[in-house]
């Protein structure tokens, strides 16, 4: 499986950093945007999805929120953390899988 860097969009007009992609820039309506790479960031909150419908058996996912050293915030699944679960604070390592899933890794 190979993955990629992640990318945020950053508006021209007035520098808000957003992920996913929009038309319009919400702070300032502007539609001129910039791709710049979010290679980490560090975790503000971090759960756990333990049922799935449709996916019995299947294991837990964990995701968190993560503000990308860019400045947008961006959803990512985390790796399994063998040593527990990832806290706020924490830096990590964003790529985007074939998916197109937004990965984080503890740095």
């Amino acid at each position: 499986m190979s993955e990629t860097t992640l990318t945020i969009f950053r508006c021209r007009a007035c520098g808000e950093a957003l992920f996913p992609a929009r038309y319009r820039c919400p702070r300032c309506g502007a539609a001129d945007w910039r791709d710049e790479d979010a290679p980490s960031g560090v975790t503000e909150e971090s759960t756990v999805v333990r049922h799935r419908v449709g996916a019995l058996g299947a294991g837990d996912i964990h995701l968190a929120t993560v503000r990308t050293d860019a400045g947008a915030v961006v959803i990512a699944r985390l790796d399994a953390p063998a040593s527990g679960p990832v806290r706020a604070g924490e830096p990590v390592l964003l790529t985007i899988d074939n998916a197109k899933r937004v990965l984080a890794r503890p740095r």
